[in-house]
Formats: C-alpha cells, structure tokens, sequence
C-alpha cells in the first residue's frame, strides 16, 4: 500500500495514548491540554484537481475546538442597556417635561370667586389638613365621639392649640372639634389660587398623587370632594400644589378643571346630578361624621355631593336640618306620613326611639323608590324601598323632611 502522507500542519502526537496511561511526570490535565485536535480546512486529495492546483492552495489555518472567549460579559452588556434606559425614565424624562411650554386652561372663569381664600391666607391661625381625611372628635382624645371629618386640603381655624397632640378647629361650615396635630399644617400657600392655571375638585371616590410626572411614587390618595389648585399643565398632566409647600402629579381624569377663583354653579339638572354622586358613597363603610367612600355617614355624604353640584351644606345635622325648603309629606292609611310621597332628592330627619328631639339618623329620597340611608343596626351605607318594613317604621320617627332648591 502506498504511504499516507499527513498534512504539513497536523500537530497530533505520534505515539498512541491508550485510556488510563499516562506518561512517567505528565498528569491528565497536560495530556487533555496537549490533545487539541485541528480540523483541516482544506479539500485534502482530490481526483478531479487540475494539474496547476493543488490542496494545499485551497487550505487555510487550521480551526480549534476551544471555547471563543469574549473580554466583555454579556451581562455586563445587559446591566449597562438597563442603567441607561433607567436614568432615563427617571432623570431625563421628568426634566423634559418640566420644560415644556405652559398652556392654559381653556375653560373660561365664569366670574364668581372663591370665598374667602385671602382672608384664609392672612389669618394667622388659619391651618390646612394634610392627611388624606381628618376626623374631628368631640375631645382632645382619639377614643372620644367622632363629630365630622374634614377633607384633603381642606381649610381650618385654629380654636385652641394648648393640647400636646390635638388642636381645636372650626371647619368653614361652623363645624368644631379636635384634630390631631400631626393631620395640620400651617403653611396655607396650596390655598391660593396665584399663579395657577386651574382649581381642581377630586369627583371620583379617590384621586391618586404622584410625585413625579413619569413613574413617580404615591404621594396621597385625594377622597372625593377635595380640592387643590393647578400651576402646570402638560397634555393630560397637571401639577398640583400641596400643603407644606409640596407639589404632586395627577392626571385630568376624574377631577373637575374649573378657572383658578372660578366655582361650580348648579344646572338645570341638579338633582339628577346630585343624587348619581350620592350613589357613588351606596355600599360605603358607615362610619358616624365620615366624609370618604372609606367610611360614610349621611350628613357627609350630603356634605361632598353638595361641593360637586355648587351647592354649600353642613356636615351639623342641626344645621342641615334648617337648610333648603321644608316639605309636608301626606299621611297615609295608618295616620303615619308617607314617605313615598317625597321628591328625589328629599332629605328625611329620623329622631331616635324614646326622644323625638335627637337625630339618629338621615335618608335621601333617589331613584327608583329607594332611600338611601344609614341604620344603626347595618354597617354599610345602603338603599331600602319605601314600601318595606324598615321604611313603614321609620315614617313613625320622621321629625322633618327637607327640599334642596338650587340658587
């Protein structure tokens, strides 16, 4: 047979290395090291060659079987693209949009002012609630009677600031009682109106505050009924004052956009609106003098309905039960009055059992033959029918009926 010639640049041992042998002073690691195998790239023997080339003309370097090694992880890679995109969202975005141009609010002021918000900024005792909602007690003490509760940047006076951990305030509708000290501040500058584009009221049971325009951080959950003022806008953003000096990020949604001293006038349809935003509080938590869907009571309830649809009520049940026109209700079979003869929208006072001098508790008249009330002995604020039980026992207790008539 003919001598089989090897390529010039095989480098594979002549000697045969079995499995297990080892040469005397070499270990395995030198063996598998020095065992590389090239793969000849070139076509080697082939018949049908011309006689001007060869196979050695057509062959390159010889390729490894080792593991490319790269200088730069990909991970590394990877974490660097992350980094950039995340400065981005968080450094660069917000600054853009801060530099954006100021439009305005298109809606015109209607000439009416804001009461009173000059005076709120001179008084010194004048302070403003920080927290999300404030309940106000009947004494300096959290386990004391709940007598209302004030809203979201919501104005109050200073009574009495002697008590460690309450201060005594009367809210702008008469109302007073004891907040805690830490619900208060008294930086008023998020009640004016200067230098901003718009007055928003919060009409959606809560309202969420951002910190920054993109991807920011939950700064308050506005209640329904709030209201702040806007010194920015951009598109669908608008920039918020809060107390403290603070400022925060919400969208157009679910808020109303008013003129900056610019305030919501009732229309045509005012009980039709005003009960819809009674029945946004239907199922709430009943919870006595409460103001948000986290926990209702009547008088609040009509207190918040009555800032959405321009019209000013008292959360003081004896306030309220004075204010708009009194109706006489007919009486029916039984000599009680018949509360199936109340309009939508009727407000009935029901007096406790044994003392018909003392409110227990407050119905509004709505759709579909319904009152919407808060019972003693139910935990939520819910709807009856008037022909039922429960109502047929409450027309007993009935100590007035009002008529909310719009200005």
């Amino acid at each position: 047979m003919d001598e089989i010639k090897r390529p010039e640049n095989e480098i594979l041992s002549d000697k045969i290395i079995k499995p297990g042998s080892l040469e005397e002073g070499r270990s395995d690691k030198d063996v598998e090291q020095s065992a590389k195998i090239a793969i000849d790239r070139g076509l080697g023997q082939m018949p049908d060659l011309q006689d001007h080339e060869s196979p050695k003309d057509l062959k390159g370097n010889p390729v490894y079987l080792d593991k490319v090694k790269r200088r730069i992880p990909p991970w590394l890679i990877a974490f660097v693209v992350f980094a950039t995109l995340m400065a981005g969202l968080f450094l660069v975005v917000p600054q853009l949009v801060s530099r954006q141009p100021t439009p305005d609010i298109t809606q015109p002021s209607d000439g009416t002012m804001i009461p009173g918000w000059e005076d709120h900024l001179a008084d010194k005792d004048s302070a403003v609630v920080s927290a999300s909602s404030a309940p106000l007690f009947a004494k300096p003490d959290g386990n004391s009677a709940r007598v209302a509760e004030a809203l979201f940047n919501e104005h109050v006076t200073v009574l009495d600031a002697n008590s460690r951990d309450f201060m005594n305030v009367r809210l702008d509708d008469g109302v007073t009682g004891f907040i805690k000290r830490s619900y208060l501040t008294a930086d008023t500058s998020s009640l004016s109106p200067e230098g901003c584009l718009a007055r928003v009221v919060v009409r959606i049971p809560f309202k969420r505050v951002m910190s920054h325009a993109s991807q920011g951080s939950l700064v308050i959950e506005a209640p329904m009924g709030s209201t702040f003022f806007a010194d920015y806008r951009n598109g669908d953003l608008l920039r918020v004052r809060l107390p403290n000096g603070e400022s925060g990020w919400i969208n157009a949604s679910g808020v109303l956009l008013l003129a900056p001293t610019g305030v919501i006038t009732p229309g045509d349809d005012f009980h039709q609106l005003f009960i819809v935003t009674l029945m946004a509080f239907h199922d709430s938590p009943f919870v006595p003098g409460g103001v948000t869907a986290r926990g209702i009571s009547p008088e609040g309830a009509l207190f918040v309905a009555g800032q959405l649809n321009g019209m000013n009520f008292a959360r003081d049940r004896r306030v309220l039960m004075r204010q708009g026109l009194e109706v006489d209700l007919s009486l029916d079979a039984e000599g009680l009055p018949a509360l199936a003869s109340m309009a939508e929208g009727d407000i009935v006072f029901i007096h406790k059992k044994g003392d018909d001098t003392a409110i227990q508790t407050i119905g509004i008249r709505v759709d579909d033959d319904q009152l919407l009330i808060a019972l003693a002995n139910r935990s939520t604020f819910r709807v009856i029918d008037l022909a039922s039980s429960e109502a047929v026992e409450l027309a007993s207790r009935v100590m007035a009926v009002r008529r909310l008539v719009a200005p």
